[in-house]
């Protein structure tokens, strides 16, 4: 079970999920490649211990990019966006739905072209998280845009009449008589002076 399955919240369903483009592998298979040709070298000159150490040295970087291509989990649920990189050194981010304000999607033409980039999620206050080499990262951007709007609706239509991403409940308010400072309209009493005032909607 993976890190997004752990930490669902109650009845929350995944909804999309995405993961790291393969393109992570290019420097290290060409480094691969690299020292396995200096192994292969160091072999025919009669050198054995420097061709081991060359193909222990070719295979770390392989390991290391693997592990982080395995460990990496991207996802949209009917709640949140969840994001987690990293295996020892984690860093993870679980955004609710209405707390994001954007979510930004950065592609070289490299990246256009062989369908991946990085996000930022743009939370409220202006809290930004990046998340580079994320494949197809516009349809992640999409599915986000998609349950946002799926909320919104679901709201809207508890509360008929209400426009999307408005409160349902908006605070009425009036002058207080007595010292003019806004109080709700089914106050009894000013917060402000203190004083007993009638409740313009009756409960």
């Amino acid at each position: 079970m993976g890190y997004v399955e752990q930490h669902l919240l109650p009845g929350e369903q995944i909804k999309h999920r995405a993961h790291l483009h393969k393109i992570i592998y290019v420097p290290p298979v060409l480094f691969a490649v690299v020292a396995a040709a200096g192994a292969t070298f160091a072999f025919i000159r009669d050198v054995p211990a420097v061709g081991a150490i060359l193909l222990v040295v070719a295979a770390i970087p392989l390991l290391w990019v693997t592990i982080e291509y395995r460990s990496s989990e991207f996802a949209v649920t009917d709640k949140r966006v969840i994001a987690k990189v990293g295996w020892i050194q984690r860093r993870t981010l679980e955004t609710m739905l209405g707390k994001v304000e954007g979510i930004g999607v950065d592609q070289t033409v490299t990246g256009r072209l062989l369908g991946f980039g990085t996000i930022t999620v743009t939370g409220t206050g202006g809290t930004k998280e990046q998340f580079a080499n994320i494949a197809s990262p516009l349809e992640f951007r999409r599915q986000v845009q998609a349950q946002i709007s799926a909320g919104d609706e679901a709201r809207s239509a508890l509360a008929p009449g209400v426009a999307p991403g408005a409160d349902p409940n908006p605070r009425e308010e009036r002058d207080c008589p007595y010292c003019a400072e806004r109080i709700l309209v089914r106050a009894k009493v000013c917060k402000h002076c203190g004083r007993d005032v009638e409740p313009l909607v009756k409960e």
